[in-house]
């Protein structure tokens, strides 16, 4: 793969995907430290842009501990942030707990999505158990999209690729990342959120910018506004 390649992206998307859908487990850990997970890390550190954001996803999965301790402590970070265990401090990660309809119509983007996938030929996965707005899933789904178009440029990939980040990810994907960073509680999940949103910079549009800011109580910058 060349350097920053859309293979390599792509390959970061599904990977991120993974990781925010769900907890590594001992062999997992085992394998980011010598297999195929640490051939991964290798590829993407030497071949993204911002690479170097792997490296404390790197030292994290590479603690002092065994293996079984460190999958232990990470699945106590999983469930505290996308569990709900952290209550105010977690990081819900489905589109719909960030939607500001309070009348039941913020589940509309479940329907939505399902619709988009279709429209791909693609279905709900039944072993994930999670609705179709899990940022494990519409993340996965972006990294196909963009897989397509390379491969079918001439299809409609690109479109459909717009439409998930106009209708779903530019409206709570900044927000949950900021949730990441700001409330987990060892750096692993947010290490892993910094790196998606540096791979997604310039995808996501300058109203999620100003979304963020306002939720942050920050100002956007006047190139951001």
């Amino acid at each position: 793969m060349t350097p920053n390649s859309p293979a390599t992206r792509q390959m970061a998307l599904r990977w991120i995907s993974a990781l925010f859908a769900r907890e590594l487990t001992a062999d997992d850990v085992e394998s980011y430290r010598s297999g195929d997970g640490e051939t991964l890390l290798d590829t993407l550190q030497s071949e993204l842009d911002c690479g170097e954001a792997v490296e404390p996803i790197r030292s994290r999965l590479n603690d002092s501990q065994p293996a079984s301790d460190t999958a232990l402590d990470l699945a106590g970070d999983f469930a505290w942030l996308f569990h709900g265990v952290g209550g105010p401090r977690s990081a819900p990660p489905h589109e719909h707990d960030w939607s500001e309809a309070s009348d039941g119509t913020q589940m509309e983007c479940i329907d939505q999505c399902l619709s988009l996938m279709g429209k791909c030929g693609l279905g709900p996965s039944p072993e994930s158990g999670e609705t179709v707005d899990h940022v494990g899933t519409q993340l996965e789904l972006l990294g196909y999209l963009e897989e397509q178009a390379v491969a079918d440029p001439n299809g409609p990939w690109n479109e459909y690729r717009d439409t998930l980040i106009r209708e779903h990810l530019d409206k709570w994907l900044p927000l949950f990342l900021d949730a990441c960073e700001n409330n987990d509680r060892n750096g692993f999940y947010a290490a892993v959120a910094e790196l998606a949103g540096r791979l997604l910079d310039g995808a996501l549009s300058k109203a999620s910018v100003r979304r963020l800011a306002a939720n942050i109580g920050q100002q956007p910058t006047e190139e951001e506004s």
